[in-house]
Parts: C-alpha cells; sequence; structure tokens
C-alpha cells in the first residue's frame, strides 16, 4: 500500500514565512549598518583629501603684495558661490566676497560630494584667503571648532572644556546621512534645515558664522540632540609647518 505524501498546511507555512522574515529582518540590520559605516569612512577619507588640496593650493599660489617689497605670501581658495565648483570671486583688495559656500572642488581637483551625494560646504576666513596680503602671521583669527554649541550672549564662547581648536584657517564639513542644511548635488536646491542646535551651528552664516560644532554622531531623539554631520578643520600649526618646509614661509 502506498502512502501518500503530506505537504505543508497553511497554518504551517504561515509559520515558515514568519520564520524567514525573522531571519531576514535580523540580517538585514546589521548590513544597513555597514553600509551607514561605509559611507562614513568614504566621506573622512575624502574629508582627508580635500584637506591635503588645501595645502597644496597654498603651496602652489603667491600672493601678489600691494607694497612694493613686502614678500608674497601663500593663501586658500575663496569657497565656490554658484554651483560650478571653481573658487568664487576677490574684492579689490584681495578679500574673498563670501567666505562660506560650496568647497570649490573643480580649483581643488577633489570629490564635489560626500557619500549621501550632498556638496561639502566650505567655510574659510580673510586672513588667510586674501590673495594681496596672503597669510596673515599676526592675527591669529577668529574661526572656531567647539564640541558643543557656543554660550549665549556676545562675545560668543564655547562652554567650558569644549574648545577643539581656534584660529582655524579653514573648515570643510559633511551634512551626514540626514543631509539636513546641505545642498543635493542631484538638484543643486539646499535640503530641509537642521533641527538640533549643533547641526544650525553648523549651518549659520550670520553672527554665530565663526564657530562650528565637531562631536560625535548621535540619532533622532537624543538626549543631546541628533548629530552626523562630519567636520574637518586645516590646523594653523600644521599649514604653517607645511608651509615652511616647502620654502613658502621664513
Amino acid at each position: 500500500m502506498t502512502r501518500r505524501a503530506r505537504g505543508f498546511s497553511l497554518i504551517e507555512m504561515a509559520f515558515v514565512l514568519i520564520i524567514v522574515t525573522l531571519l531576514l529582518g535580523g540580517l538585514l540590520v546589521p548590513f544597513a549598518t555597514q553600509v551607514e559605516q561605509k559611507r562614513i569612512a568614504e566621506t573622512n577619507k575624502a574629508l582627508e583629501e580635500i584637506k591635503e588640496a588645501l595645502i597644496g593650493y597654498a603651496l602652489s599660489h603667491t600672493s601678489t603684495p600691494a607694497a612694493p617689497g613686502s614678500p608674497p605670501q601663500p593663501f586658500l581658495p575663496c569657497p565656490n558661490t554658484n554651483g560650478d565648483g571653481l573658487e568664487g570671486a576677490r574684492g579689490g583688495g584681495g578679500d574673498c566676497l563670501v567666505s562660506e559656500g560650496n568647497l570649490p572642488w573643480a580649483t581643488l581637483g577633489t570629490t564635489p560630494i560626500d557619500a549621501w551625494g550632498n556638496r561639502f560646504r566650505y567655510r574659510v576666513t580673510n586672513i588667510f584667503s586674501n590673495n594681496v596680503t596672503g597669510f596673515d602671521l599676526n592675527d591669529p583669527g577668529t574661526l572656531t571648532i567647539c564640541g558643543s554649541t557656543p554660550t549665549a550672549g556676545l562675545p560668543l564662547t564655547c562652554p567650558v572644556n569644549q574648545s577643539i581648536a581656534s584660529g582655524v584657517p579653514a573648515v570643510v564639513l559633511s551634512s551626514g546621512k540626514n543631509g539636513l542644511g546641505g545642498i543635493s548635488a542631484n538638484t543643486g536646491v539646499a535640503n530641509p534645515p537642521p533641527v538640533s542646535n549643533d547641526e544650525i551651528e553648523n549651518t549659520d552664516a550670520g553672527i554665530n558664522s565663526n564657530f562650528f560644532v565637531s562631536r560625535i554622531i548621535t540619532g533622532p531623539g537624543a538626549p543631546i540632540g541628533e548629530f552626523d554631520d562630519q567636520v574637518i578643520w586645516l590646523s594653523p600649526n600644521v599649514l604653517f609647518n607645511r608651509m615652511v618646509a616647502a620654502g613658502r614661509l621664513p
């Protein structure tokens, strides 16, 4: 007598599908985390390359002093303002007409976007970007990196024990995974503004524009606020040492 093969019942099939779904869900979450970690690493690498490109620009550009007999000095590029990737215009005195905007990626020969497809933001101080005076070694500058939002009131300062760097020549940042405050490379349109104080600080081009925040990445709903900006800056000491080593500064 031949026994008939017994198939799965609908209930058994439902249990199998639930188990498969749970297994796939458990695999997809770590995979998504790995993808994001890879994008963060790619963006950090791009930022390091941009920093080297900025130093390379300073090494290869010489000021044209207005005063006879003044030694030529290196200088940094101006931000890009119109989306073509070239550095922006300067005034008659040599200062950048705009101190904050897109990274001038075409001028520097670097990637224009982070791993999420948004433009890198670039801020430079006039004492390091003036192409007439070149680097002003007598002025420390006011561009500052904080570990959290600067304290209210004037003059603004970093919270106690939160000052990371001061007198910074230039800052470059990515708006991170959320893209808030950044500019999409696909559309050229600004993304929605950030909501957390630290990310707002990094997009403020007004009175607080001399302060930038760099801290650990935190997600939405974090007690200290969401923050996924990736920030890099030129150290004045490193910049000076590189210029001296190359014979561009005494």
